[in-house]
């Protein structure tokens, strides 16, 4: 049987997958992306993503593409009908005031997931990638050194075996490789909602246009649910139905869905297409582990949230980064495998957070009992701020100033909505003047580790020169103030990040903050060294410095 080998193994083309496979590419890392269905699904599925995974997509150079794919957040519009005049809107940029301050990117972006990974996928195959559609994993096996896993292509039948040093699980929230690893889950599981989605095709075009992004929940005496815009004319109905009143799914046939798409349009001599029909319920579950052994869970497969505050592709993006640099490192040696465990530490307690926080939120104004999910208590339910960006990472690949470190399932959350440049937090945005252009903190994230220093800080970019050619890594340094690298006309490395002039920032490949000092030692060079050394497991420390 034919054998090859490969870095990675990617098997899942979601978010996770796809934006994975950009992100070890852009690490120098070649992967193999493999996808049982035939093609990307037209269908919709997430379709905002918030401003932290714009921040991912805009370290990958695709900013541009996200913008022209998409459009501004979408709002919740309410009425009786779609056609009626009368309507009640629901911003949800007013969810999370001064947005601005935290991002160079808006609080969110309309960019549902049939355009986002056509997008994803696109780039890929520009960059070359090696993605393959109408494959399946059929079975796997791991030891010490790699994976060897036996496809098959679903069209001709044919199979071959492939050998990976690391294999990926991006395979949805039924994940076959999780179910293979026997690694349990944990949550609510299914939820007691129940949803009916109804494609259908129609001559709406007038009634939506303008407003292709937004959400419109429907309620009259006839019927409830609400309108999302698939494209031009195909769009989808969901409706809420209860089996404890005696309600099931077996009730919605093709004839009552379009009689019900006609009543909530509210024109019922409009023709009305059914497409397809189909019955899903929520679901809050979180795998114990994300790894085991060589296999790593990633997306579905690692967490699944139901989407209520728009967490899910989101977390699932922010996740793939998170893990995309440091299996690159360790891939080429620069790193202990020891790095690969920080993936479990730093990212099981936010996708847990995140899952938790996602049983209630705006879109379970949908649901039928009312605004608010039961499962979720009033005082638990946090603003937005915290799941996306509200958290502070406690790893061996972090050296804080203090050596508190929290048990494996607990998330540290900051004491207010901002950021200060804590080692374990998303380095803060602040903007700046490189030869003229005003950019962004994170504009300086390119897969590489960043040092920033403030005016006094010469040395540490001697330094920083010094011990990547040492350690054999990627590292940029910058100095930051007047007649330095990058000018900061609003001082917030002083006002926002509290450094000094001979202070340091150490930022990962993924922008979270790995370490900071506000002090200059004798010898630069040597504490530099010994601080990547420790956060790459190349000799053993304590987490804090």
């Amino acid at each position: 049987m034919a054998q090859e080998h490969v870095p990675v193994l990617i098997v899942g083309t979601g978010g996770a997958g796809l934006s994975l496979f950009l992100l070890l590419r852009q690490q120098g890392i070649p992967s193999v992306l493999i996808e049982r269905r035939s093609d990307i699904s037209i269908y919709p599925r997430a379709r905002n993503l918030n401003f932290r995974t714009l921040e991912v997509l805009r370290g990958l150079g695709l900013a541009a593409e996200v913008r022209e794919a998409g459009t501004r957040i979408s709002q919740v519009i309410s009425k009786e009908t779609l056609a009626s005049k009368q309507e009640d809107i629901f911003d949800p940029t007013t969810l999370m005031e001064h947005s601005e301050a935290l991002s160079p990117d808006p609080f969110g972006w309309h960019c549902p997931q049939s355009r986002l990974e056509p997008m994803l996928l696109a780039e890929a195959k520009q960059c070359g990638g090696d993605v393959r559609y109408n494959t399946e994993l059929v079975s796997f096996t791991q030891d010490a050194t790699s994976v060897t896993a036996t496809l098959e292509e679903r069209v001709t039948g044919r199979s071959y075996v492939v050998r990976s040093v690391y294999l990926i699980a991006s395979d949805g929230a039924h994940s076959h490789i999780r179910e293979a690893l026997g690694i349990p889950s944990q949550g609510f599981g299914v939820l007691p909602e129940h949803f009916i989605f109804v494609y259908f095709r129609a001559p709406w075009q007038e009634l939506i246009a303008g407003r292709e992004a937004d959400a419109f929940t429907i309620k009259n005496a006839d019927v409830q649910g609400i309108f999302l815009v698939v494209t031009d004319d195909l769009g989808m109905f969901m409706i809420t139905y209860r089996p404890a009143l005696g309600e099931s799914s077996t009730d919605f046939t093709a004839e009552h869905c379009k009689d019900l798409v006609q009543k909530a349009i509210g024109k019922p001599d409009m023709a009305v297409e059914i497409v397809d029909i189909a019955h899903w319920q929520p679901a809050e579950s979180v795998a114990s582990q994300f790894q085991q052994g060589r296999v790593f869970l990633a997306g579905d497969a690692a967490h699944t949230m139901p989407a209520y505050k728009g967490l899910g592709v989101n977390t699932t993006i922010q996740s793939a980064q998170n893990l995309g640099w440091k299996l690159a490192m360790v891939i080429r040696g620069q790193a202990a495998p020891q790095l690969l465990t920080t993936y479990q530490e730093e990212r099981h307690p936010v996708g847990w957070f995140a899952a938790r926080q996602s049983l209630t939120g705006p879109g379970a104004a949908w649901l039928s009992k009312g605004t608010k999910s039961e499962l979720l208590p009033v005082e638990k339910d946090l603003p937005l701020f915290y799941p996306i960006v509200g958290y502070r990472y406690r790893s061996q690949a972090i050296l804080s100033e203090d050596a508190a470190v929290e048990s494996q399932d607990e998330i540290t959350l900051l004491d207010s909505e901002e950021l200060s440049g804590l080692p374990g937090t998303r380095v803060p945005h602040l903007w700046l003047e490189r030869q003229g252009q005003r950019i962004s903190t994170l504009d300086l994230l390119d897969g590489r580790f960043v040092l920033l220093t403030g005016t006094g800080g010469t040395a540490w970019g001697e330094a920083a020169a010094a011990v990547a050619e040492k350690l054999g890594i990627r590292l940029a340094a910058y100095r930051i103030g007047a007649d330095a690298d990058l000018l900061d006309s609003e001082n917030g490395w002083q006002t926002k990040m509290a450094m000094s002039a001979e202070g340091a920032v150490l930022v990962r490949p993924d922008g979270f903050v790995a370490w900071r000092t506000n002090t200059l030692p004798i010898n630069a060079e040597l504490k530099l060294e010994q601080v990547l050394s420790r956060i790459l497991g190349r000799s053993s420390a304590p987490t804090h410095l």
